[in-house]
């Protein structure tokens, strides 16, 4: 009895370890460009909104801080991702520039449509 316990503790510590290294080990995955792409619209957009918000009654001189960081927290929940997994992958992004401008060539692509649009109204 003892030593079918000391085996099952032996390998509960092993596969523990073994769980820990290839955590450790393994790379996490990085948003594609096109998810990357939309988030950072719906993100400036948010900013742009925000801005115009009066952060006093009597100002729109400022962005309005608070307002952004609830936008921001929205969009992060609606993409399932926590501040640091997003800035992780944007610091990933601009480590690689060409795969930066890749996002931003959709967001421009993106931003004209929501013009061709909001014009046609």
């Amino acid at each position: 009895m003892q030593i079918n316990m000391l085996n099952y503790s032996v390998n509960k510590i092993l596969l523990l370890v073994l769980s820990i290294c290839w955590l450790s080990c393994h790379e996490k995955a990085y948003l594609p460009i096109g998810t990357m792409s939309k988030i950072l619209l719906k993100m400036h957009l948010a900013e742009g909104y925000a801005q115009v918000l009066p952060k006093e009654l009597n100002s729109t001189v400022y962005k309005n801080e608070d307002s952004l960081l609830k936008y921001d927290a929205m969009i992060l929940k609606e993409f399932k991702l926590s501040k640091q997994d997003f800035q992780y992958n944007l610091n990933y992004y601009k480590q690689h520039p060409e795969l930066l401008d890749s996002v931003y060539q959709i967001i421009l692509s993106d931003i004209a449509i929501l013009q061709a649009k909001n014009n046609k109204k």
